[in-house]
């Protein structure tokens, strides 16, 4: 099975934000040593993402922000467990963690999570469908940029195709393009 990475960097913001491929070598490794090299590839407190994704397995999101740690969202925590990349996801919150100690989360985000919570039994409740929550991570990483969590966990729980599943993101953001030229 092949892996697709790639860096990008926005420049500008809101409506004017442009993404930028980063040249860079990520290599599996922990979370601090890869949020490491994305800080080490852009100047100042710009935001770094990197995309990551196995063939018809799962797709990845590691996120830095200045100084900040790396925050990671992985699509299926199990399949990625066995990859080259597997320390970068050892020690991430599992989906039913996550959601326990989401405690103090407000309002607005416990709608979002219960409205995705009854599509996914919908997808359940169909003959046939097994659904299980296998991703890990923040799926807000993305939420500040334009893509709220809830895109991030049905993509998850969807299974859709890793490619199909960052171009998703990509359009939201802005940034397919950028990852369809690298590929």
């Amino acid at each position: 099975m092949a892996y697709f990475t790639a860096v990008l960097s926005p420049e500008g913001s809101g409506d004017d934000r442009d993404w930028r491929s980063v040249d860079v070598d990520l290599e599996a490794g922990s979370p601090d040593e890869l949020a490491d090299v994305l800080r080490g590839a852009v100047d100042g407190d710009v935001p770094v993402l990197a995309v990551l994704e196995r063939e018809d397995e799962w797709f990845a999101l590691v996120r830095t922000d200045g100084d900040g740690d790396a925050r990671v969202f992985v699509s299926d925590a199990v399949a990625a467990a066995d990859s080259a990349y597997a320390p970068l996801f050892a020690e991430l919150p599992a989906a039913g963690e996550l959601a326990s100690g989401a405690a103090g989360a407000d309002e607005e985000a416990a709608d979002d999570e219960e409205d995705e919570e009854e599509a996914v039994a919908e997808e359940a409740a169909r003959p046939g469908t097994l659904v299980e929550d296998v991703w890990a991570g923040d799926p807000e990483l993305l939420a500040d940029l334009g893509c709220p969590a809830q895109v991030l966990l049905r993509l998850a729980a969807s299974g859709e195709d890793p490619s199909a599943a960052t171009v998703e993101i990509g359009e939201l953001l802005g940034f397919a393009d950028v990852v369809e030229s690298l590929r």
